[in-house]
């Protein structure tokens, strides 16, 4: 049985993934437990701030445990953690745990390859108001993605736009304008349920993983 310490345990997402192991018989615990045994734990989940991240990370390290985590907002400093523990564990960071943002991204990627003019792009990254990063690890990552790869294709600066409404789980809208018109595409989430699966799937996926970095991507090409 696979069996899970998630960081964040009683916040919005760590209750999510916890529904999902009870749905898919796996143990999940409170990473913050003093009743947790080492020698069964798969990897841990973490979902909390960057500082718990980083205490996240340490233990991980010390303790030789895969760590997955969707903490946003972190630093320089945090990545430098990052770069130390991914040469004593298989670590993964994604800001977006979903396979319709990885889709989203794929069709993106077609249309960009398909036209010849430049366009003006525009992110539109929409949260609940308890979201405290802003913009968004995943609007973010998308920026980065569009940069890095179809900057020739991108009239700069890409405008990037956060918005914080009552309880919406995301919205992500990618807006491109050119000569010949507006193409817009757009990812919706309806739940954490979406995050939370994903999680537990790359939880899965890592802890049969080797030492090192990984991606959400990376779990996605080997999965499908």
């Amino acid at each position: 049985m696979l069996h899970i310490l998630i960081n964040g345990f009683n916040g919005k997402m760590g209750q999510a993934i916890q529904a999902q192991c009870k749905q898919s018989g796996l143990k999940a615990m409170d990473f913050h437990s003093q009743e947790k045994d080492l020698n069964n734990i798969s990897a841990v989940i973490d979902f909390s701030s960057p500082d718990g991240f980083i205490a996240c990370a340490n233990y991980c390290i010390e303790n030789s445990i895969p760590l997955i985590s969707g903490t946003t907002g972190l630093s320089d400093e945090h990545l430098e953690i990052v770069s130390t523990a991914k040469k004593s564990i298989p670590i993964l960071l994604a800001s977006n745990m979903s396979l319709g943002i990885a889709n989203l991204k794929s069709s993106i990627e077609q249309y960009l390859l398909s036209i010849s003019a430049p366009s003006k792009c525009q992110i539109i990254e929409i949260h609940h108001t308890n979201k405290k990063d802003s913009p968004s690890g995943t609007a973010i990552e998308i920026q980065s993605f569009l940069e890095n790869l179809f900057g020739s294709k991108i009239d700069s600066p890409i405008d990037v736009q956060s918005q914080r409404i009552g309880d919406i789980f995301g919205i992500h809208r990618i807006i491109f304008k050119n000569a010949e018109g507006v193409t817009t595409f757009q990812h919706i989430a309806n739940s954490r349920n979406v995050f939370a699966r994903g999680a537990l799937q790359a939880a899965k996926w890592i802890s049969a993983q080797e030492i090192g970095e990984y991606s959400f991507a990376d779990f996605l090409n080997k999965k499908l």
